[in-house]
């Protein structure tokens, strides 16, 4: 196999010198035996690929259990489930959240399918998902921006501490987010959160301006640290107003802050 990606690199170092241009033209012979090579590396390494996998019994047993959930999951779901938004999306809300797998929607909405349009990276950040909240807020004119994040978040924690020796791109996306060193709490998670919504502020000033969208920040508490309540979800800012007390008072905030019924107030 290496001896064919050597040859197939050849070639295209060939086809890609500055002065390919000169050089002959290849007979029929000579494309067809490239073609060969090209094909047998990219078998030879689809089967490395598959024996190397195979070899994984917890991705199989993980991709197993998946499938079987959405087995089931179709089995529950009938056809008008899915009429409404097979053919288009209507989203109520776009919402930008933390990629980490103890945040997701159900947290959120009980029926989110055609429902939220939701943007997930690490850090609940806009500048590395801003096409897709674009979209969620130019093309599919979604009344509400919800920026989510939650406590316990590993990007803050990588923000605030020495990333230095992390990849390229990871490192690109925690230089977006503007916390202080060291302090990886709590803290740090709200001020992310109030950062986001001070961009999309920004971002779509025409809109929030008009009333034709309104910017709201949140934290997801899976840790009960906002003492609110295991799994609430505390709005920390309404179009850049951050004052619990002026929070509550808004319109829209009324009578949404009800403690659920039975909710945890201590770990």
């Amino acid at each position: 196999m290496k001896r064919s990606i050597r040859l197939l690199l050849l070639g295209l170092s060939l086809c890609a010198a500055p002065h390919a241009a000169e050089l002959p033209a290849m007979s029929d012979a000579e494309k067809a035996a490239i073609r060969a090579i090209v094909q047998e590396t990219l078998r030879e390494y689809a089967a490395a690929l598959n024996d190397r996998q195979a070899a994984s019994a917890d991705a199989k047993k993980i991709l197993g259990e998946i499938v079987r959930d959405n087995q089931a999951f179709v089995r529950k779901h009938k056809p008008a489930h899915f009429a409404h938004f097979a053919d288009a999306q209507h989203p109520r809300a776009t919402v930008v959240t933390c990629a980490d797998s103890r945040v997701h929607t159900h947290a959120l909405d009980a029926t989110p399918d055609g429902d939220l349009f939701v943007v997930r990276n690490i850090g609940n950040q806009l500048a590395t998902a801003e096409g897709s909240v674009e979209y969620g807020v130019h093309h599919l004119h979604t009344p509400l921006l919800l920026i989510v994040g939650h406590v316990a978040c590993g990007a803050i924690k990588a923000a605030a501490g020495d990333y230095s020796q992390e990849s390229p791109a990871i490192r690109r996306e925690l230089d977006t987010l503007q916390i202080p060193k060291g302090e990886a709490g709590l803290g740090s998670v709200k001020l992310n959160v109030n950062n986001q919504v001070r961009l999309a502020m920004y971002k779509f000033e025409e809109q929030v301006i008009s009333g034709r969208l309104t910017v709201v920040g949140a934290v997801y508490d899976f840790n009960n640290e906002m003492r609110q309540g295991l799994g609430k979800l505390n709005i920390i800012n309404v179009n850049g107003e951050t004052n619990p007390a002026r929070i509550a008072n808004l319109e829209m905030m009324r009578g949404l802050d009800t403690p659920a019924k039975g909710a945890a107030r201590s770990h």
